[in-house]
């Protein structure tokens, strides 16, 4: 049940409680605050209200307290929060998966290093709640290998502003917008998108339209990458100062929520440009199989491709 703190008043659900809230004239800001205060375990100063679940769910204003708030404890301490705030975020989401690098980032949890550091690996701190990660195998070597510029890439009939490669070819695919062929071929995909295609697909009726795209290329047991040109906190920045902003927080969730339902046939990865976008997809493509159970985005936060 839910009782109302100010009268004693009993509810069925929380629907009818925020509606009682109203006869008291207080907002759930007001109400939440006052009646179920929240400390910032870092400052110790009152957390701020933005949501029911985000006020309850949280122990610091932004990622970078929660790192400094690890840095300064004891690693018992430090052990027992990480993979407790790990467990809730598996809990309140259904996850049967653990977060991928990206998911950890745009959700403020822990870091990877920080699950290495104090359980060995990022493995092993899933696997104590019964997860297992999103992608657990390593970058292969031959990823730093440059690729055979002989080998033809195909390009989708509809791809607006196509990448320039040394060999390719106008096709019409079944999904995405490149794929090699013959003895390369390994039902790999990468679906090309600019700063904007990305924002517009995980948005509206886009969003749906894009699932369905994904739903095929699970039908058919293949991969999909996502690679967007241009790098997270660019995206932000311009989204910030746009006249036109996107709900970047929306956005960010339908990407997880797709990243979860179709675990196994895709993946989102910024590559920070379109040159770059140019350099890694015939590596992506010519690698298949072997990058999908790759976080490619960790390897490239951390400069290591």
């Amino acid at each position: 049940m839910n009782t109302c703190k100010i009268c004693g008043e009993t509810f069925e659900d929380e629907k009818k409680l925020h509606m009682h809230l109203r006869s008291h004239k207080i907002t759930l800001a007001e109400y939440y605050t006052q009646y179920h205060p929240r400390y910032n375990l870092l400052t110790e100063e009152p957390l701020p209200f933005k949501n029911k679940e985000h006020y309850f769910e949280k122990d610091f204003a932004n990622r970078k307290q929660l790192l400094e708030w690890c840095e300064s404890n004891d690693a018992a301490t430090v052990k027992w929060y990480i993979l407790e705030a790990l467990r809730k975020r598996a809990e309140n989401k259904g996850l049967s998966l653990g977060p991928c690098h990206f998911e950890l980032q745009s959700s403020e949890l822990p870091t990877i290093e920080l699950f290495q550091k104090h359980f060995s690996s990022y493995t092993q701190a899933c696997e104590k709640i019964g997860l297992k990660p999103m992608f657990n195998s390593r970058l292969p070597d031959e990823f730093q290998n440059e690729v055979d510029s002989n080998i033809k890439i195909f390009i989708d009939t509809r791809e607006q502003q196509p990448l320039e490669f040394a060999c390719s070819e106008s096709l019409k695919l079944d999904f995405g917008d490149y794929a090699v062929g013959s003895d390369h071929y390994d039902y790999t995909f990468v679906d090309r998108k600019s700063e904007t295609d990305f924002k517009s697909t995980l948005s509206g009726k886009n969003y749906e339209r894009f699932r369905k795209e994904l739903q095929r290329t699970k039908d058919m047991d293949c991969y999909l990458f996502v690679v967007t040109e241009t790098d997270v906190s660019t995206m932000e920045s311009r989204n910030h100062w746009s006249p036109h902003t996107s709900n970047m927080k929306y956005i960010y969730h339908n990407m997880r929520v797709l990243s979860h339902e179709f675990a196994g046939h895709c993946q989102f990865i910024f590559t920070g440009g379109r040159e770059q976008s140019q350099d890694i997809i015939p590596k992506i493509l010519t690698l298949g199989k072997k990058l999908w159970n790759v976080d490619l985005q960790y390897y490239i936060d951390h400069k290591l491709i």
